[in-house]
């Protein structure tokens, strides 16, 4: 590889990271936030190595490696995680509360694979496509389980408790966008 090759190759990994890290960081803190640094680091790592396989539109092949990253981080933890939880599962549900509390609690009764694709669309604003990348599935199985979820979500709010907070979350994340 030549001197030149290689110079483009760092500025094109830089500007790579420069115009993702931030959205890669966001994705994994509001997952697991205690790992948060270690799998930006593996996931710019992997990004590097393959930089070549990066396709133009980075974000979601990035968010892919980082949710992968992410799954093998835990599954090397699985000991620790466990008492976390276990804390975790045995919280009480809050009372009446405000919105936050409530969709805080919303998520917490669904399951792992509907908060996932629900994150996906809210917190990260990704578009179904990107969905389907991140998850390794089709565009398809990602417009439903999309679907399941945001229905999920809703029984859950209706659970919870009625009224104005309610009404508002409900509206913000169920409702989507035309291509969200």
């Amino acid at each position: 590889m030549t001197l030149e090759a290689k110079a483009t190759r760092a500025e094109r990994f830089e500007r790579l990271y420069e115009e993702n890290v931030e959205a890669v960081r966001r994705y994994v803190w509001r997952r697991e936030p205690a790992i948060a640094d270690d799998v930006v680091a593996e996931t710019f790592l992997v990004a590097w190595r393959r930089l070549d396989d990066v396709p133009e539109a980075a974000r979601p092949w990035l968010i892919g490696v980082a949710r992968n990253v992410r799954l093998n981080l835990r599954r090397g933890r699985r000991r620790q995680e466990a008492v976390v939880q276990r804390i975790a599962d045995t919280s009480p549900q809050p009372a009446a509360a405000d919105t936050s509390d409530l969709v805080h609690a919303a998520l917490a009764r669904l399951g792992p694979r509907d908060r996932e694709v629900l994150l996906l669309a809210v917190w990260d604003v990704l578009d179904r496509t990107a969905i389907a990348q991140v998850l390794g599935c089709s565009k398809a199985n990602a417009s439903l389980r999309l679907h399941r979820a945001r229905r999920r979500f809703a029984a859950a709010m209706d659970d919870l408790e009625e009224g104005d907070a309610r009404a508002i979350a409900t509206r913000s994340l169920v409702s989507g966008g035309a291509d969200v």
